[in-house]
């Protein structure tokens, strides 16, 4: 099977495809994979892990007590 995409679409496959350390081809894959999952069997996907990012730093669980003091209590007034 092959498949058309605009050449837009084409650059944002690549893109998401490398932030997430996969092929254009396994990317697409995978994103229609999830995207039938939930459209044919009203399946709903787990999230995955790093739900967030802030800049290049992963947020998890095991961070939040700590990225929550360093900003708690602020007014922005320093």
């Amino acid at each position: 099977m092959s498949l058309y995409l605009p050449e837009d679409i084409q650059h944002r496959v690549a893109e998401a495809a490398r932030a997430h350390g996969l092929s254009d081809e396994d990317y697409m894959r995978e994103a229609i994979t999830r995207a039938l999952s939930v459209e044919v069997v009203g399946e709903r996907p787990e999230p995955q892990l790093p739900v967030f990012r802030l800049s290049h730093e992963e947020l998890t669980a095991e961070r939040i007590d700590e990225i929550l003091a360093e900003g708690f209590g602020r007014d922005g007034l320093d």
